[in-house]
């Protein structure tokens, strides 16, 4: 049977060319045991399940379909809300608690995520 063929390695800014199933280069093999791991814990709680439509369904009650974005509270708009945000993203060690979570309007959840990308990248 042949080699698989090499690719490069998924961690950010490693060039390395490897035939792991993983993604990852023999140097990075740890990060795949993290998102592994990470994957594992989080099994069965997509964003397009049963019990994520309650959770959204009950913010969004909560908070009376208005988006509660720091903008918005802020300078006192009010506008619709269709999407259930977290305060604290997922993967910087928030949760799905219910006060982590608040509605928001499809434009400034746009927004928040782009701010949120760029401080990432930074």
């Amino acid at each position: 049977m042949p080699l698989r063929p090499q690719r490069p390695c998924r961690a950010q800014g490693c060039r390395s060319l490897h035939r792991n199933a993983n993604g990852y280069c023999d140097g990075h093999a740890d990060l795949a045991a993290e998102q592994a791991k990470a994957w594992a814990t989080r099994k069965g709680s997509g964003r397009g399940g049963r019990p994520w439509r309650r959770l959204r369904d009950r913010i969004l009650k909560r908070d009376q379909y208005l988006c509660r974005c720091d903008d918005c509270t802020q300078l006192g708009r009010i506008r619709e809300a269709h999407e259930v945000d977290h305060i604290v993203a997922l993967a910087h060690g928030g949760t799905d608690d219910d006060h982590n979570l608040r509605a928001i309007n499809r434009d400034c959840h746009k927004a928040k995520t782009q701010r949120e990308s760029k401080t990432i990248k930074k």
